[in-house]
C-alpha cells in the first residue's frame, strides 16, 4: 500500500525514490511469508505458491534513472530526445495549469446571494456553472468551488459578518447562512470554563493568536462572560486543495459536528506541508457563534468559534500497518480535554479507525465509536491527500 500510494505522486524526487525503494525493499523481504502462510490464492480459493506475477518485475523500472532505462548505446542523441520530452512535458503541465487555475477562480460578475440558505450564492445554472470546476477525477457533478466564493464576498458591502463562507490559508469554510439553534445559553450549550479561558487568552495575546488545546485551565470558575447567548451550527464544509496541484479544488467534505478533525495549534508549521507537526487530532464538537451584548468591544465579534477534544498520538504503531495510535486527552479528573478554538484554525477531516481490545465492547456501533472507544489508529490510507500529508510521520520517523 505504502509502494501503491506513493509511486501516485505527480512529482517525485530523490527522497521520494527513497522511500519507495524502501517500501518495494519491504515487501520482497517479507513476500514469503504471505506464501508460507498460505495467503496468496487464485480462482476457487486455491492456494498459489509463487510470485510469478509480470507487474511485480514492472515495478523494479518505476525508479529508474533515464541513463539506466537506456540501451548504453548512442549517448548524446538518446539524452538530447530524453531532455526535449522532459522540456515539453514540462511546458505542457506549465500551460495545463495555468489553464485549471483560470477557471477555477472565477471571479468576476458573479452574482452573490448572502441570504441563501446553504451555498451563499445564487443557484441559477450560470453561476453554479462560474463557481465551479468540473474535478478531472471522476466526479460527474460540479464541485462548488468556495474559494471562489469567499473571495467574491470579501469585496461585497452589506454582507453579514461573521462571513460565512472565508479561506484561511490552503482551506476554505462555508456555513449554512442560519445557525441550527439561532439563541441558547452559554450554560445550555457548553462549558463555560472553556468558553472563559477562550476570551482570556484573546485578551492577553490578541488576534491572530494561535490557540493551543489542553493545559491547565485560566479562567476561574467566577469568570464573568461578555456574552449570555450563543448561535450554535451543526455542521460545517471544509474545502482543500490537491496535496500536489494547489491549482486543483478538491470537492468539500462535510463536517457534522462529531467527526475528528486536523487542528492548527502552534505558529510557524503550515498544513499540509508540516504534516502534523504544530498540529494537532481533535474531535469537532460544537460550532457556536457568540451574541456580543450592545458596546462590547471585543476581538471575536466577527469570528466563529469550535469547541474540540482533542487526541494524543502515542509512539505505538500497529506493526502490520504502521498506522499511529492515539489516545483521548484526559484531565486529572478523567475528564476528556478540549478547548475553545476558532474555526479557521481546523484545517482538514481525518480518519479514526477504533483499536479493539481483546474484548469486544459491546456497546460500539458505526455511529458511536467516537464516543465510547477510547483508543483509535490514526488512518493515513483514507485517501492519496491525506497519505501525502502525513508522510513525514509515517514514513520518515
Amino acid at each position: 500500500m505504502q509502494f501503491r500510494y506513493l509511486v501516485q505522486s505527480t512529482c517525485i524526487d530523490k527522497n521520494d525514490l527513497k522511500l519507495i525503494s524502501s517500501a518495494l525493499d519491504e515487501f520482497h523481504a517479507k513476500k514469503d511469508m504471505i506464501i508460507t502462510t498460505g495467503a496468496r490464492r487464485g480462482q476457487h480459493n486455491n492456494i498459489i505458491d509463487n510470485w510469478h506475477i509480470p507487474k511485480l518485475e514492472l515495478m523494479q523500472s518505476i525508479i529508474k534513472d533515464p541513463a539506466r532505462s537506456s540501451n548504453n548505446n548512442n549517448y548524446d542523441p538518446q539524452i538530447c530526445h530524453h531532455l526535449d520530452r522532459a522540456d515539453k512535458c514540462h511546458r505542457f503541465e506549465l500551460a495545463t495549469n495555468l489553464l485549471d487555475c483560470a477557471q477555477s477562480f472565477p471571479v468576476q460578475d458573479v452574482d452573490v446571494d448572502p441570504k441563501d440558505g446553504d451555498v451563499d450564492i445564487d443557484a441559477d445554472e450560470s453561476t453554479i456553472e462560474r463557481l465551479s470546476v468540473i474535478h478531472s477525477s471522476g466526479h460527474s457533478r460540479p464541485i462548488t468551488n468556495y474559494f471562489s466564493i469567499a473571495k467574491v464576498l470579501q469585496h461585497r458591502d452589506s454582507v453579514p459578518l461573521p462571513l460565512r463562507s472565508f479561506v484561511v490559508k490552503h482551506t476554505a469554510f462555508h456555513l449554512s447562512y442560519d445557525p441550527a439553534i439561532r439563541n441558547v445559553t452559554v450554560d445550555e450549550i457548553a462549558d463555560r470554563f472553556a468558553i472563559a479561558d477562550y476570551l482570556q487568552h484573546e485578551a492577553t495575546f490578541r488576534y491572530n493568536h494561535v490557540h493551543p488545546i489542553g493545559g491547565p485551565r485560566r479562567a476561574g470558575p467566577m469568570a464573568i462572560l461578555p456574552f449570555d447567548k450563543l448561535q450554535v451550527w451543526i455542521k460545517i464544509h471544509l474545502q482543500d486543495m490537491e496535496f500536489h496541484d494547489p491549482c486543483r479544488i478538491r470537492p468539500a467534505q462535510t463536517l457534522n459536528c462529531a467527526p475528528p478533525v486536523i487542528v492548527w495549534t502552534e505558529a510557524g508549521y503550515s498544513w499540509p506541508t508540516s504534516g502534523l507537526s504544530g498540529h494537532a487530532v481533535a474531535q469537532l464538537r460544537l460550532i457556536m457563534h457568540p451574541i456580543a451584548k450592545r458596546g462590547t468591544p471585543s476581538t471575536w465579534k466577527n469570528q466563529f468559534l469550535t469547541y474540540v477534544q482533542r487526541f494524543n498520538i502515542s509512539g505505538d504503531r500497529d506493526p502490520t500497518t504502521q498506522l499511529y495510535l492515539l489516545k483521548r486527552a484526559k484531565r486529572s479528573n478523567g475528564t476528556h480535554m478540549g478547548d475553545v478554538v476558532p474555526v479557521s484554525q481546523l484545517r482538514a477531516p481525518v480518519n479514526l479507525v477504533p483499536h479493539f481490545g481483546a474484548i469486544a465492547d459491546m456497546r460500539l456501533t458505526a455511529y458511536n465509536s467516537l464516543e465510547h472507544a477510547s483508543e483509535f489508529w490514526l488512518n493515513h490510507f483514507w485517501d492519496k491527500n491525506t497519505f501525502f500529508s502525513f508522510i513525514s510521520v509515517v514514513m520518515c520517523r
